[in-house]
């Protein structure tokens, strides 16, 4: 009888060692502990493998940025990554940057295809207006069954995103202040020995623009394409888009909203611009160009304003494969921009929101799939250079980049030109921008849609070549306030004012 007892607790022991053994050789790729945790993987947070659909769906995601080559080999990592996990097959495509991605994504959403994850933002494929026309999917219940984004960004900086307390797209986990500034191109800055550190204006690099306009054939010292302009120094705090006149002044001096296009500061900067096309500075056709990232790449510009952060340069370089200098122009400012800056939605016509939803979620919370959309393939597109950092190669294939886009950008590996300590640096940014007064509050347009959109076309038709300095500054300015006037620009702005000292009221700011 012990003898029968020994055998039997032995072949215990070796069913469970096999079992051990073929669950390890048998596990999918990635092995790698970065690829995989369940703390990070699972979107459910019971039994993964029960959870897993049978069904699969096709999951349609349509993203800022430039055309990547190797797109359908990124398609079809993920697709393997999330099939044990999530049971879809991912269509993923970028459609460009400026005026190309939203006449690409609002024609759909208006025509009701059947997208199910759509970047949008204050700038591109406007959020508020495609929430508020019905073409995105209402989130606030997804968000309470699968409660992990909620928990990486934080509710405040959700709910900032909300309209009228319900969520339509979920904002990526990244700097939560903002300021603006210039990146300039790095051999140039060696080559005139130019100390970065002593720019505090834009007044201090016009020495340099001279310099460049002299001695370097085919650099234009100054990009300038549409809103990434010199324009975004003024840095006002916007009551709606940036095309749409109301602003408040971005120091809480007061609440008094006003027409920021036709402030004088914003006048003098249409005249200085005016003074840069004239002599140079800013390139012929920068009235009709249309993508920074295209003319940043070109190595035909020595500096362009960008929003900035810790690490901008750097980043840059990943899809530009040109190496920059940040220069920090403006203070930290925590604003209403930040929280509809970068945000991902769920078209109403998905025909799977959920599992939609699902895969957004594995976004903020697997590292993999996240590196996956960001850097590409590793021994492809990238090499490791330890378990957090990665060395990009040559291969052009796939050269996406701009974490910032979706998901929470702190699980992005680094760069092995970055500062070590970017995510500490990033934590320390958020915690040091000043606080509007106007954060958390939304503009409802409803009773003045006609004079938004009118006053949109009017600004849409004048603003390029103001921005780039290409007209002359006061004729053009006069036909632009003739026709904001005309449009119902006065209207629109009370209407502004009034819900604004509403809300000041409500929430006790007053």
């Amino acid at each position: 009888m012990f003898k029968m007892k020994r055998y039997l607790c032995l072949a215990v022991v070796l069913v469970f060692a096999l079992s051990v053994m073929l669950s390890g050789c048998g596990g999918s790729k990635p092995t790698d502990a970065e690829k995989t945790s369940d703390a990070e993987v699972s979107t459910t947070g019971g039994d993964e493998e029960s959870s897993v659909p049978k069904d699969t769906v096709e999951i349609k995601f349509y993203s800022v940025a430039d055309t990547q080559p190797d797109m359908q080999k990124i398609n079809d990592a993920a697709t393997e990554y999330l099939k044990d996990k999530l049971n879809v097959k991912i269509i993923a495509e970028n459609f460009g940057w400026g005026d190309t991605y939203t006449p690409k994504i609002n024609p759909m959403l208006a025509a009701g295809e059947a997208i199910d994850v759509v970047f949008t933002s204050n700038w591109a494929a406007n959020y508020r207006q495609n929430a508020v026309a019905g073409y995105f999917y209402e989130l606030n219940g997804l968000l309470e069954k699968y409660p992990k984004i909620k928990e990486i960004v934080g509710a405040d900086f959700l709910n900032g995103s909300a309209i009228n307390g319900k969520n339509y797209a979920v904002p990526t986990n990244k700097e939560k202040v903002h300021n603006w500034g210039y990146l300039l191109k790095k051999d140039l800055v060696d080559k005139y020995k130019i100390d970065a550190a002593n720019i505090k204006k834009m007044e201090d690099l016009e020495p340099y623009y001279e310099q460049i306009k002299a001695n370097e054939p085919g650099i234009t010292p100054l990009l300038t394409v549409q809103m990434d302009a010199t324009w975004h120094l003024l840095d006002w705090d916007n009551i709606s888009d940036d095309d749409i006149p109301g602003a408040l002044y971005n120091d809480n001096r007061d609440t008094k909203i006003f027409n920021q296009f036709e402030a004088p500061e914003s006048i003098a900067m249409y005249k200085k611009m005016r003074e840069y096309y004239k002599k140079g500075y800013v390139h012929p056709d920068a009235a009709t160009q249309d993508n920074v990232n295209e003319e940043m790449r070109s190595g035909k510009y020595f500096s362009v304003v960008q929003p900035l952060k810790p690490g901008k340069a750097e980043e840059m370089f990943t899809s530009t494969k040109i190496e920059w200098v940040q220069v920090d122009i403006t203070p930290p400012i925590m604003s209403n921009r930040e929280t509809i800056g970068a945000l991902l939605a769920i078209p109403a016509k998905s025909k799977n929101p959920e599992r939609a939803f699902q895969f957004i979620e594995m976004l903020y919370t697997d590292k993999f799939l996240k590196n996956l959309f960001v850097y590409g393939i590793e021994n492809e597109h990238y090499t490791k250079v330890s378990d957090n950092v990665v060395k990009l190669t040559d291969n052009q294939g796939y050269m996406a980049g701009n974490g910032w886009r979706f998901g929470d950008q702190f699980k992005d590996y680094l760069l092995d030109n970055e500062d070590p300590e970017k995510w500490v640096k990033f934590e320390e940014y958020n915690n040091k921008g000043t606080a509007l007064t106007s954060l958390g509050f939304a503009f409802d347009s409803s009773n003045v849609d006609n004079q938004a959109s009118a006053c949109k076309n009017v600004i849409q038709t004048y603003y390029k070549q103001l921005f780039c300095g290409a007209v002359d500054t006061d004729a053009t300015v006069a036909k632009m306030s003739s026709e904001l006037k005309a449009a119902g620009a006065d209207e629109l702005i009370a209407e502004m004012q009034k819900q604004y000292d509403a809300w000041l009221t409500e929430t006790g700011k007053k």
